[in-house]
This record gives structure tokens, C-alpha cells and sequence, in this order.
């Protein structure tokens, strides 16, 4: 009878944890799809509301100096921010699913991902009208480069071990196939100058678009998975 009744307080006890998981994993895996949205949006009006600016050859960083400067860049670090809850609820839902290291360092990778968004919107890029800019602008670029190479790896890590589940085969390809796409885009630029001179901004918005994408679908879809049963 002590064996059974300790069975049922310990089954009692894992009903609530999961229970209280379920409270938070919801709005944390929904964070990344609203901040997301909310950066494609932001910076998207931005663009539209700057003078001069063009959204084909000027990369999205370009708002993060001058006139309204403070929109891209606070949007910058919301987005970091949500990332980053969203990173948390990741690793909650997908603790039976992947676990382990694997789990633990596709996550960690996620919250650089996050982290490197909001560095950006602390240390906007290089300002012509300020040479004391400089520090800035390699700070600018180091969170832009580990934001999403943190993220190309996660990304692959993750496919590798979800196409192994019936239930995530094609979810897991998606995300090798957004990890590679991601990649080529960001090279690009660097592999092809003047393309990058002349279409950087265009080709930057895609990379935007591939990447945030992953994070609409996955936290959709894991929202959807936490439901009330």
C-alpha cells in the first residue's frame, strides 16, 4: 500500500509540474512568432518612413543610425529578448522529443541567437557622423555574425535529429533546408561583392525572411502541441 500511494504522489507531482510547463512553454513558444512579426513589421515601416532609404540596396542595419534611429534598434532588442523566452520554450517542449546535449546545446545556441539580436540594438553600425562609432560597429557586426551563425548550426542540429521521428521527418528537413538556405544567403554577399553592393538590402530581407520564418512555424506549431489536451 506505502508503494502504491507513493507511486500516485509522485504521478500527482509530475501531472503538476507538467501542468505549471504548460502555463509558460505556451507564451514562450508564441514569443517567437510575435517577435518575429513585430521585427519584420518594425523594421519594415521604418524603411518606408526614412527618406532617401532603399529597402533593395541599403541592409536593414542602416535604420539603427540618423533620423528615428531608436525604432530599429528597440526592436532589435524586443525581438532579442522574445527570442530568447522562446529558446527557454523550446527546451521545454522538446525535452521528450530531442534531450540530452544535443538538446542542451541546440538551445544554448538559440539563446546567442537572441543575445547577438540584441547587442545590435545596443551597438548600432559604424555612423559617418560619429568617429567614435568604430568600437560600435565591430561590436554591430560581431552580435549580427554569432546571431546567426548560432542559429545555422541550431537549426542543422535540430533537422538532423528530428528527421529521425515519423511525427517531424518533414519538419526536421525544413529546418536543414532553412539552416543551408540561411547560409548561402549570408555568404552571398561575401562571395559576390558587387551583388552585395548593389542588392545587399534585398538579399539581407530574404535572409530575414528564410530565417524568421523557422521561428513563425516552430512556434506555431509547438503552441498548438502544448495545448490544453
Amino acid at each position: 500500500m506505502k508503494g502504491f500511494e507513493l507511486m500516485a504522489q509522485m504521478q500527482i507531482q509530475n501531472d503538476r509540474v507538467t501542468l505549471k510547463g504548460v502555463h509558460y512553454i505556451r507564451p514562450f513558444t508564441l514569443a517567437g512568432v510575435i517577435g518575429s512579426l513585430l521585427f519584420v513589421f518594425g523594421f519594415t515601416i521604418d524603411g518606408f518612413l526614412r527618406p532617401g532609404y532603399s529597402p533593395i540596396h541599403q541592409v536593414v542595419s542602416d535604420l539603427g543610425i540618423g533620423e528615428n534611429a531608436w525604432i530599429l534598434n528597440t526592436d532589435l532588442v524586443v525581438f532579442g529578448l522574445l527570442f530568447m523566452l522562446f529558446a527557454i520554450g523550446f527546451y521545454q517542449a522538446m525535452l521528450k522529443l530531442i534531450g540530452g546535449r544535443k538538446l542542451i546545446a541546440s538551445t544554448l545556441l538559440l539563446l546567442l541567437t537572441g543575445a547577438g539580436a540584441m547587442n545590435d540594438g545596443f551597438f548600432a553600425e559604424y555612423n559617418p557622423a560619429d568617429p567614435n562609432s568604430a568600437f560600435r560597429d565591430i561590436l554591430h557586426s560581431l552580435g549580427f555574425l554569432i546571431g546567426f551563425v548560432s542559429l545555422i548550426i541550431a537549426l542543422f542540429m535540430i533537422g538532423l535529429h528530428l528527421r529521425k521521428d515519423r511525427a517531424w521527418r518533414r519538419y526536421g528537413w525544413y529546418s536543414i533546408f532553412t539552416s543551408l538556405v540561411t547560409l548561402l544567403l549570408l555568404l552571398l554577399p561575401y562571395a559576390l561583392p558587387q551583388y552585395g553592393a548593389q542588392l545587399g538590402g534585398l538579399n539581407e530581407r530574404m535572409l530575414l525572411v528564410v530565417a524568421f520564418a523557422w521561428h513563425v512555424v516552430t512556434g506555431c506549431r509547438l503552441f498548438a502541441l502544448e495545448g490544453p489536451q
